[in-house]
């Protein structure tokens, strides 16, 4: 009955769109108020104590190297030798696109700055060769979900922390469905290119033009190498490598393609601190939430009522995945990390699911749900960078679920495709 009540109140808060940080708060203090004897000012304690942890450094410094990465415009120069070199392919900078964000994915880690940062350079780019305004949208929404899935991912350090798993190991555990990702979505692009006879070059681009483009384009495509190599290998942690992406994008911005000002430096300081500050608020009322959820052993509440209802690992894995994209489709990412991944995190236990297997499983989820109607919030982002009705935006990427959704199948029949690097360099 009380955690009913709890839930309740939680879901009611949404509902009627209150702020995800007072929604849980409310429902938190609803609880110790009325069905405990726990002084209210533990709410504070247990919020604040929380976020003392040293893995959450990395936050605001991996939003802080997205941010620099989008000011700086060091996109542009892996756009145009990626341009250069597939432009040729039916689908030219539908491919372009994809592989772009696989690239600037392993250097921004935010599945925000890709479809705003991403999506300001391409789709313009797109319509101007002749390509629909729908088909640019679809790619860019579609190719912006790799962000979070290839290394580092400010999602996968959340869900790290949560299921208290090593974030070395998720970030590895991304790398191949993200190329999976890449691989499914230029298939798509080019079938539809095919049968739409969009636009490409009628040659490849010579040699020396491609080395030239491929020269500028080198230092940015580093940064990825840098990061996941230097975790690999030991230098540096997770955390640590959040500061190196700082330090290495101011490098890039400043020393090498000189697109970053001073004076610029101070507004993003400002709005990475107002995002983080966000951030870290809904983390601090997630973990009282959690906490509150936990007393009333509600997790193994759940786990209890499915075990009771099947014993299929893979009939779990499926209303697992059915309530992500769901929850998905009307909430932050980030919020639905915090709040479900703890109640779920015994039932995937008792189920045998490995839980950097599963961690992967879900922010792929997640993200889908990030650019699936009524109120993904991709959706609304594409409308406004292509000035697109939102209902143009939807229908726009209708054909490109198809290739996401078979690299959902694809990970959760085949667990090897997560786990495979994590065992092997990191055992």
């Amino acid at each position: 009955m009380t955690s009913g009540i709890i839930l309740a109140v939680f879901i009611l808060g949404l509902i009627i769109r209150i702020p995800v940080f007072f929604a849980l708060m409310i429902s938190s203090s609803v609880y110790i108020l009325a069905f405990s004897d726990i002084p209210i000012t533990l709410l504070a304690h247990r919020m604040c104590g929380s976020l003392q942890r040293f893995p959450l450094l990395a936050l605001p410094l991996y939003i802080l190297a997205a941010e620099i990465m989008n000011k700086g415009k060091i996109s542009q120069e892996i756009f145009d030798f990626a341009r250069d070199l597939l432009g040729h392919i039916s689908g030219s900078l539908g491919h372009v696109n994809v592989v772009v964000s696989m690239i600037f994915a392993g250097m921004s880690g935010s599945i925000t700055a890709d479809t705003a940062g991403l999506g300001a350079v391409e789709i313009p780019a797109m319509t101007k060769a002749g390509f629909s305004k729908e088909f640019s949208v679809g790619v860019t929404g579609a190719s912006s979900l790799i962000g979070p899935i290839v290394p580092p991912s400010i999602h996968m350090i959340l869900y790290g922390m949560i299921a208290e798993q090593s974030v070395g190991r998720l970030f590895l555990g991304g790398a191949i469905p993200g190329v999976l990702m890449g691989i499914t979505l230029m298939i798509m692009v080019y079938l539809i290119a095919k049968r739409k006879k969009f636009p490409k070059y009628d040659h490849m681009e010579p040699f020396s033009k491609i080395w030239s483009s491929f020269k500028k384009a080198f230092p940015a495509t580093l940064t990825p190498i840098i990061i996941l190599g230097g975790i690999v290998t030991g230098i540096f942690t997770p955390t640590e490598a959040a500061v190196v992406a700082v330090l290495y994008a101011y490098f890039l911005s400043f020393i090498v393609y000189k697109t970053l000002k001073i004076r610029e430096i101070f507004p993003m300081f400002v709005d990475v601190a107002c995002v983080t500050a966000v951030i870290l608020a809904i983390m601090g009322a997630a973990s009282v939430f959690g906490w509150v959820v936990t007393l009333e052993n509600i997790p193994n509440h759940i786990r209890d009522l499915v075990m009771a209802f099947t014993d299929e690992k893979w009939v779990v894995l499926v209303l697992l995945i059915f309530t992500f994209l769901i929850a998905g489709c009307f909430f932050d990412i980030g919020a639905i990390l915090l709040v479900l991944t703890p109640m779920v995190v015994p039932l995937v236990q008792a189920y045998g699911i490995d839980l950097i297997h599963f961690g992967v499983l879900e922010v792929l989820v997640l993200c889908i749900g990030f650019l699936t109607p009524p109120f993904g919030v991709g959706i609304f982002i594409l409308a406004k960078i292509a000035d697109m009705p939102i209902h143009r935006v939807i229908l726009s990427m209708v054909p490109f679920y198809i290739p996401l959704f078979i690299v959902v199948v694809l990970i959760a029949v085949f667990p090897n495709f997560v786990l495979f690097l994590p065992n092997i360099v990191m055992k």
